[in-house]
């Protein structure tokens, strides 16, 4: 992932820098908790191009210009030792081979068109999640281009919070592999160099945390123990860089790092069953989960109809061919019951082309489902929802765990806040049809049903075969 060689300077990347500066990826994106070296990172790894002089020019954005004075501070400690020219008038840094550097705010989505017409090679963001709009990102990725063939690298930096957190968590952590480069094909006008009108795009998000930044630790020894003593939802996301917490949420006792585990094996005695919420024009919720004998819940599945690319719109299947296909996952494994919304066995709004009127339910019946209707107290559901979510059972562990492959349920379930109108229910205007499925699963008889282990099944604590990684549940 080599990029480009940089000019000498008395500046030595740590680990974590070291990997984003060596990163070729189109967009990147560094940081996480507080302390990770992010405004250093952004200033070194702009010098990687000025090897290509005036050709190459790159700005570094902050949200307000009171928040610029201290990188423009840092940049006067590292850039003045390689002979660069620093503009105050123009908060402009000029290099001897004739490349720039500016720094500039904006606080408004308005101030961003300023740049209309502009071009430049290296673009960075401090603090991305100051920004509660993406609007001013998009705009300058129109404005990373090279009329001379420069390479053109558009970088970010920031902390889980803010304003801008939920689209930069969208577009950067949801779904997406730490340091894995992800490539998606843009159409552009066809050119003579480019006939067939696609170019490819990457990203990639870089984490860091204050334990990678071992020159500040040892500089200021009580700068961890200061973020410790932060409220809970602040010190998650400052010190562990957790981007699954934030000011206002319901779950903030859910954890990636707690509740989501690699896929393992399914006991044989365990309980399968799946918990549904319908959507046709909303999306739909299907959850697989498997309970153990101790009575924990583990969801292994999950099949979420929301259209690609877009947030809380359905797919529009029919609901026999769900049906159909849900039942054909499940049968295989042994799993036949599924508890979904009451509002399933009433006799309208199946589909716009459906002209049987036969309830939602009824389809899954007849796909071979034995269904049955869920308990829909908001309230109580909720607090169950809760307890499985907090409750740690005889390994310390708690008791629901996801496999990380059911990403709906990640994605969603922290970003729920509190109804405004009424502080006892989570705000249903947001994507709660995952958490609906679930909590209808949490109030069944069929998450607390004992189960019976036949005689012949040697229920054992320990297997050699089975690996977890954030739960070790008693396996190696």
């Amino acid at each position: 992932m080599a990029r480009r060689p940089k000019q000498e300077i008395t500046w030595t990347p740590q680990d974590r820098q070291r990997i984003a500066m060596e990163c070729n990826a189109s967009i990147l994106f560094y940081g996480g908790s507080a302390g990770g070296g992010k405004s250093d990172f952004l200033l070194m790894d702009y010098l990687g191009g000025i090897k290509h002089g005036s050709k190459y020019s790159g700005i570094i954005f902050r949200k307000t210009y009171k928040q610029l004075e201290q990188l423009i501070k840092r940049s006067k400690e590292l850039y003045g030792s390689i002979g660069a020219t620093y503009t105050k008038g123009e908060l402009l840094w000029t290099f001897t081979t004739g490349s720039t550097l500016k720094f500039r705010h904006l606080e408004s989505d308005d101030d961003v068109e300023e740049y209309q017409g502009h071009e430049y090679q290296y673009i960075a963001f401090d603090e991305l999640t100051h920004w509660g709009s993406q609007y001013v990102f998009d705009y300058m990725l129109s404005r990373s281009r090279s009329a001379h063939g420069v390479p053109c690298y558009l970088r970010a930096a920031g902390n889980p919070g803010g304003r801008g957190h939920s689209w930069v968590k969208a577009m950067f952590i949801d779904g997406k592999e730490p340091e894995h480069i992800y490539t998606e094909r843009i159409e552009v006008t066809p050119t003579p160099a480019n006939p067939g009108g696609m170019v490819d795009r990457t990203i990639v998000f870089i984490p860091a945390r204050l334990t990678d930044n071992h020159i500040l630790m040892v500089a200021d020894p009580f700068y961890e123990a200061n973020l410790k003593k932060l409220p809970h939802h602040l010190m998650r996301a400052l010190l562990h860089g957790d981007w699954d917490v934030f000011t206002g949420q319901v779950f903030d006792e859910f954890s990636r790092e707690t509740h989501v585990i690699d896929p393992i094996a399914l006991r044989p005695e365990w309980r399968k069953f799946c918990s549904m919420d319908w959507g046709y024009a909303k999306p739909f919720s299907i959850g697989w989960w498997a309970v153990t004998t101790e009575g924990r819940m583990i969801r292994y599945r999950e099949w979420y109809g929301c259209a690609p690319e877009k947030i809380n719109t359905g797919i529009r299947m029919n609901v026999k061919d769900v049906a159909e296909r849900a039942f054909t996952l499940s049968v295989a494994e042994g799993c036949r019951e599924m508890v979904a919304d009451p509002a399933c066995w009433i006799t309208q709004g199946i589909a716009e082309d459906d002209t049987n009127q036969i309830t939602i339910a009824s389809y899954f019946a007849n796909a071979g489902f034995n269904m049955t209707k869920a308990v829909n107290n908001r309230i109580n559901g909720k607090m169950k929802f809760h307890e499985y979510l907090k409750t740690k059972l005889f390994d310390g562990k708690p008791g629901m765990l996801i496999f990380k492959t059911c990403l709906a349920f990640i994605r969603t379930i922290p970003i729920l806040t509190v109804d405004p109108n009424n502080p006892e229910d989570i705000d249903t205007k947001l994507e709660d049809h995952v958490y609906d499925d679930a909590r209808y699963a949490c109030m069944s008889e069929l998450a607390s049903r004992v189960i019976h282990v036949p005689d012949e099944w040697e229920v054992h604590t320990h297997y050699e075969t089975d690996k977890y990684s954030a739960l070790r549940f008693g396996l190696n």
